[in-house]
C-alpha cells in the first residue's frame, strides 16, 4: 500500500510498529542465560586454576617445590659465574650477591670474565623473606664429590637446622 506521496503507508496492528530494539523471544533469553552461566563457571575455574598453580600446595602436597627450584636455579648460576670467574664466589666477595653485583676483584681477568648479573637480587631470598644460605665446600672436604657449594634456605620457620630446611645436598652431610 502507498499513500498519495509515494511512501509506504503503515499496516494498522502491532506489524506496523516501530522498535528501537529487538524483541528478544523466549529462546533467545534461554541462550543468552546460558551463555551466561558458561561464562561463570569458566571464571570460576580459572580463579581455582589459578589458585592451585600459584600455590606451593599446588603441586601433590610438596610445599618445598617453590624453594627447591629456586635453589637449583641458583646453583646454576653459582656454576655458570664457577664457568667464567674460574671460582665460585667466596665471602670476601660477597657470596651469592656477587652473582648480581660484580664483586671487586683484585685480579682484571676476573673482573673481565665476570658475565653478570646471573640473577635478579629478589632470587637471593626465599619464600619467607629470609637470605638463601651459602657456603662454599674446601676443596679437600669428604663431602666436595658430593657438592661443591652449600645452598639452603631456612624453611617457613626461618631457623637453621630444623626439618622445613631445604638443601642441595643430603642429609649425611653438615654446612
Amino acid at each position: 500500500m502507498t499513500s498519495g506521496t509515494g511512501r509506504k503507508a503503515p499496516c494498522d496492528g502491532a506489524a506496523g510498529l516501530r522498535h528501537d530494539r529487538p524483541r528478544l523471544r523466549g529462546g533467545a533469553v534461554a541462550n543468552k542465560i546460558a551463555l551466561l552461566l558458561v561464562v561463570a563457571v569458566l571464571l570460576v575455574g580459572a580463579v581455582l586454576l589459578t589458585d592451585a598453580l600459584t600455590k606451593p600446595e599446588g603441586r601433590h602436597g610438596d610445599t618445598s617445590w617453590p624453594i627447591k627450584t629456586l635453589i637449583s636455579t641458583l646453583g646454576h648460576a653459582l656454576e655458570l659465574y664457577n664457568a667464567n670467574v674460574g671460582h665460585y664466589p667466596t665471602e670476601e666477595e660477597g657470596g651469592v650477591k656477587a652473582l648480581v653485583e660484580m664483586p671487586s676483584f683484585s685480579d682484571p681477568t676476573m673482573a673481565a670474565n665476570w658475565h653478570g648479573p646471573y640473577i635478579k637480587a629478589d632470587q637471593l631470598k626465599d619464600l619467607w623473606g629470609s637470605d638463601i644460605r651459602y657456603v662454599v665446600v674446601p676443596v679437600e672436604a669428604v663431602d666436595r664429590e658430593q657438592v661443591p657449594f652449600k645452598l639452603w634456605s631456612c624453611g617457613p620457620d626461618m631457623i637453621d637446622g630444623t626439618e622445613d630446611d631445604v638443601r642441595n645436598w643430603t642429609e649425611a652431610t653438615t654446612p
